[in-house]
């Protein structure tokens, strides 16, 4: 009975609900499950229930009835203007895949960029560098510099031999002392340095219009300057030279100009091998070998050389 009596509340609640627009309805139902003298256990049982409004409902159909009336309508109007839907997939497929090409263009010249931009460094360090080394080279401050060139000498080494040549004779001959390397010009290369004792840069650099001499003034040839300073100076050169490097020196003034050139004049100490005394070239020997007629000797002899900066070869190089 008393189930009955709750099916009916609940039909009722959820009428007053509608009834009254609110949204759930609470229940509750109590049954007696021991009754003593003394003690009554009880159960109550609660229910929750959500009450959807007819109005509600209307709406949402009304909605989806709009929905399907708009995709009707847009159906329609693809279907009188006669637009092809595989021409709109295909466009659509043709500007993705462009998308896709543009995306990748631009992929490789951000790669190109990178590159570019990694060169341009190591370009930029090896512009520094070679900066560090022309200022290394064109140091003015510094005194002693290494330079290698080419010597003349004017006294060849000689290479004395012993040579047959008929005799007054016949059927006789003498031997006679000669020079295979006869001459008066021999070219030696030569590896060196220059010490520095003055300066001339200053000078050299500055305009020279007119010199004055007593009360006469001489003007001087105008020269095309350079677009920049260079250096100029006069030291002390020491050198050695030819295969022989501990017996074959050159030592003698030295003018440097134009930053890395050298023009020295000076006297070659070396060791040759000459005829002793009493022997000279034709001479004829009786008896004698080359080691009895020629000795070792130092002489000093005159020499002109024009060497390079070896800074600056090394910087050629690099």
């Amino acid at each position: 009975m008393k189930r009955y009596c709750f099916i009916v509340g609940f039909l009722l609640a959820m009428a007053a609900g509608v009834a009254y627009g609110q949204d759930t309805v609470l229940l509750r139902d109590t049954v007696v499950l021991l009754r003593t003298d003394t003690v009554v256990v009880r159960r109550t049982d609660t229910v929750t229930v959500r009450v959807v409004d007819s109005a509600m409902i209307r709406h949402v159909q009304e909605r989806e009835a709009l929905m399907a009336e708009k995709e009707k309508f847009y159906k329609e109007i693809f279907t009188k203007s006669g637009v092809d839907q595989n021409k709109i997939e295909a466009d659509r497929d043709h500007y993705r895949h462009l998308v896709d090409s543009l995306n990748k263009l631009v992929r490789e010249a951000e790669l190109e960029n990178v590159r570019k931009e990694e060169a341009n460094k190591y370009l930029l360090q090896r512009a520094k560098d070679a900066e560090a080394r022309v200022a290394e080279a064109t140091n003015r401050k510094k005194k002693v510099r290494a330079i290698q060139g080419i010597a003349m000498r004017f006294y060849r080494t000689p290479n004395w031999e012993v040579r047959l040549q008929p005799a007054e004779e016949a059927g006789t001959y003498n031997k006679v002392l000669r020079n295979r390397n006869a001459g008066n010009i021999e070219f030696d290369f030569v590896t060196g340095a220059s010490v520095m004792l003055w300066d001339l840069t200053q000078y050299f650099n500055k305009d020279h219009k007119s010199v004055k001499i007593g009360e006469t003034n001489l003007k001087t040839p105008e020269l095309r300057k350079f677009d920049q300073d260079f250096a100029y100076d006069v030291g002390i050169y020491v050198g050695f030279g030819g295969s022989n490097l501990f017996k074959n020196f050159y030592v003698g003034p030295s003018f440097r100009f134009v930053d890395f050139f050298y023009f020295t004049v000076g006297v070659n100490i070396a060791e040759y091998n000459v005829l002793v005394s009493g022997y000279d070239e034709g001479s004829i020997l009786k008896s004698e070998t080359i080691d009895d007629v020629t000795a070792k000797s130092w002489l000093l002899k005159p020499f002109l050389a024009l060497s390079i900066d070896l800074d600056f070869l090394s910087y050629i190089k690099k």
